[in-house]
């Protein structure tokens, strides 16, 4: 078992992750110079529910964007894109230093936060709570770690165990035939192999127009919620996502024949070795 993570940790992962979106906000506003860098900002990064500007835990109700210490920060930061406009590294730390003094006074009850689990209806599984008009035949879920610091890959059984519960809320609840879910996982051979073939064949192509969420950006992020150094360099060397999400779906029958296999959950050895060495 992995050691938790201390306080310490966490405020490293804190400042590397607002460096690495910080980043990524230089990056997107040079290539996409017609957006307004606010929205870049506000909907292409979270950076705002990492600061002590949000009262709330981590999936806030309120945005806080009409707020004056956030509109304060977003002003500043946009002047200093102008002002080095092709230095991005003097940007970076610049910018990082306005937003400092924010994520260090929200840092200790953000690691203390356990809010975001509070919704998981079925292990490291959340559904969606209505059926979605464009997925009309599909419960929509969403994954979070919920083994922290360990990875839920690492328990099959308990995977095995929290994929029924979610099939049956599925056929019982809802009456749809099919699972379904959009995440950067979609694009990892560990996560796919956890699924029966339709899974992988009704893959839709990868989104590529980012957005603030974990579906994006849960991959900067290892299972004992410190920074992914790896896959953090692999987007400040290429400027491409190491995984993009992409949306798919299996239909609950198949789902349920794959969770009866002997070996739901394993990889072999060559593609566990494959996967551990991929970006």
């Amino acid at each position: 078992m992995n050691p938790a993570k201390t306080l310490s940790e966490h405020r490293q992962y804190l400042y590397e992750i607002i460096k690495l979106k910080l980043f990524f906000v230089y990056r997107w506003q040079k290539e996409h110079p017609d957006e307004a860098f606010s929205n870049i900002l506000r909907q292409r990064v979270d950076i705002i529910r990492k600061t002590d500007i949000n009262k709330e835990g981590l999936n806030p109700v309120k945005s806080y964007f009409d707020v004056p210490e956030w509109l304060s920060l977003e002003t500043e930061t946009k002047a200093l894109f102008k002002r080095f406009f092709n230095d991005p590294e003097t940007f970076e730390t610049r910018a990082f230093e306005l937003f400092k003094p924010t994520l260090d006074a929200r840092c200790e009850r953000d690691f203390l936060d356990r809010s975001a689990l509070r919704g998981y209806q079925c292990g490291f599984l959340r559904y969606n709570t209505s059926i979605s008009a464009e997925f009309p035949d599909m419960l929509i879920f969403h994954i979070a770690n919920a083994k922290t610091p360990d990875s839920f890959f690492d328990y099959p059984d308990y995977m095995r165990e929290c994929f029924l519960k979610l099939l049956h809320v599925a056929e019982e609840v809802f009456n749809v035939p099919n699972i379904g879910t959009g995440t950067w996982l979609n694009s990892v051979p560990k996560w796919l192999v956890l699924f029966p073939k339709e899974w992988t064949e009704n893959l839709q192509p990868p989104q590529t127009d980012v957005s603030w969420h974990f579906g994006f950006w849960g991959q900067f992020i290892t299972a004992r919620g410190t920074f992914n150094d790896k896959y953090g360099k692999f987007l400040r060397e290429t400027g491409q996502m190491p995984f993009y999400p992409r949306i798919t779906k299996c239909s609950t029958q198949a789902m349920r024949e794959k969770l009866n296999e002997k070996h739901f959950g394993f990889l072999d050895k060559a593609s566990r070795q494959n996967y551990s060495t991929s970006r």
